[in-house]
């Protein structure tokens, strides 16, 4: 297999979920800095969305952050239930994920970086953290007591586990109502995957 290339950004969600899962499949890839200036012009070039992650494998180019995990899932076979049917609880978490978790912890997100806490709008962090809460009781249902949302670890845990990393880094914490959750999520950042993708530049900062 032809080495990968992964143009990555650490604090993007998307790409973190895909650094997590290359590390958890034991799949190597060169990890290049997309910001930098030296590499900008060659990855916007591989996408029309000029976004990362953006994933290189010979000639094959993925810039979709789920198509990259389903595509490390077909050539590895160890991020999805072998059957159809087991597969759609991960897959819907997945997006559940990005669509949902992401909406309200992008408001708390976006207010706060690169700010001073006296220049935060606390209103539309109020209302990102509610967001963010309230999209924990349905990930807590489909948890129950499982140690994983699939059968194993798959999709979800990736990009769970990236969405509450950066949750906790910018101080929102689980509420005690969803106890599962924060077991989960203890679990996940126990894993050697965690402390090896994590991005350590935004924890020596943000970490409470």
């Amino acid at each position: 297999m032809a080495t990968l290339k992964l143009y990555d950004k650490p604090e993007c969600p998307f790409c973190w979920k895909v650094r997590l899962a290359l590390f958890e499949l034991g799949i190597d890839a060169e990890i290049i800095d997309s910001q930098s200036p030296e590499h900008r012009d060659e990855w916007q070039a591989l996408t029309p969305r000029k976004t990362v992650p953006v994933l290189v494998n010979g000639d094959i180019v993925i810039y979709e952050s789920n198509v990259i995990l389903e595509y490390l899932n077909d050539i590895s076979g160890k991020l999805l239930p072998k059957s159809p049917a087991e597969r759609v609880i991960p897959r819907l978490i997945n997006k559940y994920s990005d669509g949902v978790i992401g909406a309200g912890l992008r408001e708390v997100i976006f207010e706060k970086r690169g700010k001073t806490e006296h220049e935060w709008d606390l209103e539309r962090i109020q209302s990102g953290v509610e967001q963010f809460e309230q999209a924990l009781e349905y990930l807590s249902e489909q948890l129950g007591e499982k140690e994983f949302f699939g059968s194993a670890y798959s999709l979800p845990e990736c990009a769970l586990t990236a969405r509450f990393g950066l949750a906790e880094a910018y101080g929102l914490k689980i509420p005690a109502t969803y106890a599962n959750l924060d077991a989960w999520f203890k679990r996940m950042k126990s894993r050697p995957s965690y402390l090896a993708t994590a991005p350590q530049h935004l924890f020596a900062h943000h970490a409470p």
